[in-house]
């Protein structure tokens, strides 16, 4: 059961496409829920009394929102236009155990792929390589290495947006190198796969979609050995 939960997860945050059959979004109230259009919006419009947890934060680009109900709350009905003037409502139906949602508008995608000259494994081995790592396990095939280096990454020098990657683990073996972080920031900075895309790697995994100084998400990136 985890490891299909784990692969669909994965499916999310390769930015595969997600079918909406209607602007009713079940949200999340633990978690952050991401609403993706294909194309930049020009406005978003929500009632000044709806019961939201935090502030909404943008994508980049606009291409889509990071948004949260608070806890207890009533429907959230979020007015859309994008630049082309086309509009719509997305109703967000709070959920206190729902885990975080991505609803595409017109199956929008993020624009972002892994690098095409690299080998990529079989999803499910993927899979179970990071579910391993993810509980803290050595995953079967590698052996544990000296760990990686510290980095810290940028997002929006203008605005500070950076992200600290502080090592957790590093794994070498099947041909391939995972090294596992954990994410920190000052401020709360959104963060997605395609963040840590460079050449030769096979498969990013993010925990959420959102690093702060309370949210310190893991991070994993599995790449072809150097070796």
């Amino acid at each position: 059961m985890k490891l299909r939960a784990l692969a669909a997860a994965l499916a999310i945050f390769s930015f595969t496409h997600v079918h909406a059959e209607s602007l009713n979004v079940t949200a999340s109230t633990r978690e952050y829920n991401r609403l993706v259009f294909p194309e930049p919006y020009d406005r978003i419009v929500i009632p000044p009394t709806a019961a939201l947890a935090d502030k909404p934060m943008p994508l980049q680009g606009h291409r889509g929102v990071l948004i949260r109900p608070a806890p207890g709350a009533g429907p959230i009905p979020v007015f859309v236009q994008l630049r082309s003037g086309e509009s719509f409502t997305v109703r967000l139906i709070p959920d206190d155990k729902a885990p975080g949602a991505v609803f595409r508008y017109r199956d929008a995608t993020d624009y972002s792929v892994p690098p095409p000259k690299v080998g990529r494994p079989a999803d499910t081995w993927i899979a179970e390589v990071m579910l391993q790592a993810l509980e803290g396990e050595r995953p079967d095939g590698f052996e544990s290495a000296d760990l990686p280096p510290a980095a810290r990454l940028y997002l929006d020098p203008k605005a500070d947006d950076r992200l600290e990657l502080q090592p957790v683990a590093r794994y070498r073996g099947s041909l391939h190198e995972l090294s596992v972080y954990r994410l920190r920031s000052t401020k709360l900075v959104n963060v997605e796969p395609r963040d840590f895309y460079r050449e030769g790697v096979v498969a990013v995994l993010v925990e959420s979609d959102v690093t702060s100084q309370t949210d310190n998400p893991l991070l994993l990136v599995l790449e072809a050995s150097h070796e």
